[in-house]
């Protein structure tokens, strides 16, 4: 006799929410005061949407002679696209925008930028949480902390920098957010993946990197995590 598998959707069967989810800029050895700032755990926001996250390795076309049928491909380059992240401005966070502007100092020679040996880079850490909120941890700790939820899947992105800040228009006749759009570049991701709805089966926060990106956790960086969560 055949069996009859329950093909029924359940928790673990889901697909992820993109829709909840939490960004946290680390600084790394030696960071220029804006990376220090922008990496300030008391600086808590929510971004409204990360795009961008896409790696693409070119192939190489190869026609052996004497082999007419098939053209080999070698894989070439591999290039990460620019990460774009939005969040309606509120007022007094202007952390982005000293980023950016102590970019600008430091190929300008701005007089005060940074020192000439104070890194401008640093990681960005993308938790995907799951929905509805399995419950793992507890409540945060006022506005500042958020609370502790299931990671189902964690992005961490190597030496990022800003290459643009655009603002969106103003206009009198519309009835809209004032939105701020920040473009960073980096040098790639990993993604680790979660494998239960468990406090145990999140996705781990250590990556085969582990030891390269200062943290102020570890003692490393001088810096903290900024977090930017959406519910």
């Amino acid at each position: 006799m055949a069996t009859i598998t329950n093909n029924r959707s359940n928790l673990m069967t889901d697909p992820l929410r993109n829709f909840r989810f939490l960004v946290t800029f680390t600084a790394q050895t030696n960071p220029s005061t804006a990376v220090t700032n922008l990496a300030s755990t008391t600086a808590v926001m929510g971004f409204t949407s990360v795009s961008g996250m896409a790696v693409t390795t070119d192939s190489i076309p190869y026609r052996e002679g004497g082999y007419n049928t098939t053209v080999h491909q070698i894989p070439g380059q591999t290039t990460f696209a620019p990460i774009t992240l939005q969040r309606g401005l509120i007022l007094g966070t202007s952390k982005n925008w000293a980023w950016m502007r102590n970019m600008f100092a430091t190929v300008q020679g701005g007089a005060g930028s940074r020192g000439v040996a104070e890194n401008f880079r640093c990681d960005l850490d993308i938790a995907v949480l799951s929905h509805p909120i399995p419950g793992v941890g507890g409540e945060g700790a006022g506005d500042l902390t958020p609370p502790t939820d299931h990671v189902a899947m964690r992005f961490k992105v190597y030496n990022c920098w800003p290459t643009s800040i655009a603002y969106s228009d103003l206009n009198a006749g519309d009835n809209a957010l004032f939105v701020e759009q920040m473009t960073l570049v980096h040098e790639g991701f990993d993604v680790n993946f979660g494998t239960a709805l468990t406090a145990a089966g999140q996705a781990s926060s250590v990556f085969g990197d582990v030891g390269v990106a200062a943290t102020a956790s570890s003692g490393g960086g001088g810096g903290g995590a900024r977090s930017a969560v959406v519910n």
